[in-house]
Parts: C-alpha cells; sequence; structure tokens
C-alpha cells in the first residue's frame, strides 16, 4: 500500500512543486514506482514533467469530477522515474462548483487515488496556495504531510495556522494523517536571519519534525528549464545531495525501505 505524501503550504512560492518533483526523482531513482499528482492549476509540476500545459488533455481535475478514471489522465515521465496525474491550467470557478457539489467533495482526490495505492511504493501530491478545497482534497487523502518553508518569521505563523488546520482535519476527516516534516527551502548558510528562524522551528517543533534543509543551488532553479528533476539534471549538484538527504528523511518517516511496500 502506498505512502501518501501531501507537500502543503498556504503560502506561494514556498517550493511545494521542487520539493515534489526533486523528491520524486530521487525515490523513483533509487527503485520505488513513485506517482506524482499536481493539484496546482498553474500545472507548474505538469510542465516540469513533460507534460504540455498548452494542449488539452485528460487531467486530475477530469478524474475528481467523474469524467474519467484516473488512468485515462495518467502521463509517464520521459526519464522514468515516476509516473504523473498532471494538473491543467483551464481551471475555473465552473469547474470549482462542479467539484463542490455532491457528497463528501473533500474525498473525491481519495477515491481517485484507490485505484493506484496498489501499484506505487509512494504518492507524492502537490497543491496549490490557493483553492482550499483542493488543498483539503490532498490533505484527507494523505497519509503523510510535508510542509516546505522559506525561512522567514511570517512562515512560522503560517506554520502554526497550517498545523492546526492538520489536527482539524485528523479529527474530522482522515484519522490517518500525520505531520511529517517541515522543510527549510532555498537555505542561505550565510544568512543569521535564517539560521534564527531554523532555530525558531527547531525549539517550537523539535528536532524529529524538521527535515533536511535545501541550501540554494541555482540548479534547482534550472531543472524545470530542461523537464529533468535535480538528480537527473544535475547528479553532482549540492541540490542532488539535498535531495538524496530528504529522500532519506522521507523513507524513514515513511517506514519504506528498499524499494518495497
Amino acid at each position: 500500500m502506498a505512502s501518501v505524501v501531501t507537500f502543503a503550504n498556504k503560502k506561494g512560492g514556498s517550493g511545494k512543486t521542487s520539493s515534489v518533483v526533486n523528491s520524486g526523482g530521487v525515490l523513483g531513482e533509487r527503485g520505488y514506482k513513485v506517482l506524482l499528482v499536481d493539484l496546482d492549476p498553474q500545472a507548474h509540476l505538469s510542465f516540469w514533467s513533460g507534460v504540455n500545459t498548452y494542449n488539452n488533455y485528460l487531467s486530475v481535475y477530469d478524474a475528481l469530477l467523474g469524467s474519467c478514471s484516473g488512468r485515462d489522465c495518467l502521463h509517464k515521465a520521459e526519464h522514468g522515474l515516476y509516473d504523473v496525474l498532471p494538473a491543467a491550467t483551464n481551471f475555473s470557478m465552473g469547474l470549482l462548483r462542479q467539484l463542490l457539489d455532491g457528497d463528501k467533495p473533500e474525498g473525491k482526490l481519495a477515491k481517485v487515488l484507490m485505484e493506484f495505492k496498489n501499484e506505487y511504493d509512494y504518492i507524492l501530491i502537490d497543491t496549490p496556495p490557493t483553492v482550499a478545497v483542493l488543498t483539503l482534497n490532498a490533505l484527507v487523502a494523505a497519509t503523510h504531510v510535508m510542509i516546505p518553508i522559506l525561512l522567514n518569521f511570517l512562515a512560522i505563523e503560517g506554520l502554526a495556522q497550517l498545523t492546526q488546520s492538520i489536527y482539524r482535519i485528523n479529527a474530522g476527516f482522515n484519522p490517518d494523517v500525520r505531520m511529517t516534516g517541515i522543510i527549510a527551502n532555498q537555505y542561505d548558510i550565510r544568512s543569521n536571519h535564517s539560521k534564527r528562524v531554523l532555530k525558531e522551528i527547531y525549539e517550537n517543533f523539535g528536532d524529529d519534525m524538521v527535515a533536511p534543509r535545501i541550501r540554494n543551488d541555482i540548479k534547482i532553479a534550472e531543472a524545470p528549464e530542461y523537464r529533468e528533476p535535480i538528480n537527473v539534471f544535475a547528479p553532482r549538484s549540492r541540490g542532488n545531495m539535498d535531495f538524496n538527504l530528504l529522500a532519506d528523511f522521507i523513507e524513514e518517516k515513511t517506514a519504506i525501505t528498499g524499494g518495497e511496500v
């Protein structure tokens, strides 16, 4: 049975997409079967993974609305390290209203993912900073939640809010979901401010909840242009080193080892 890891943060630009793509690439390289789910209407993860987001195609939104199965919209990345359920940039208020219609709109993604849980070791979900019902679907479907952040003091306030949301979802919708780790993205080792914020996070959440930090690396920023995760694009980069450490953390937290469930 797959571990379903949702990467969530209410703030945009926190590194959710980069964390999902690059963690997925490393886990795929280790022999795991990995599925990435793009819920963000910007569809950056989908573009990064080789989907031509300017074309018409079946997307995860079609599957959520019951217009097709998840398998109908499955895209296989050219590098072969993971598969993708892509988003689409044509997500509209009309689609949002349809998604909210009917019984238990918060559980639609969990229902779509049921057909994949025995085929993959990891299902990693990228969420939008807006469209709360999509993020709610991602959290209801998840077994684990990773929170990527940029290191500023406003991020700590956002962490507190998101932690409360996860507790409410755990109590009301999904008793299996757990907050698993906080990922410090674009960490600047020369910045005293970054160090102070990271120290505050350690003090508030504990050592066990802080994932290995992801340092600033231009190679991470360049990788989407080539439609490759960092371990394919720049295997000798410090970015790849950091994402391998993050993959170690995810393996440990989800108790999957050796490429098998």
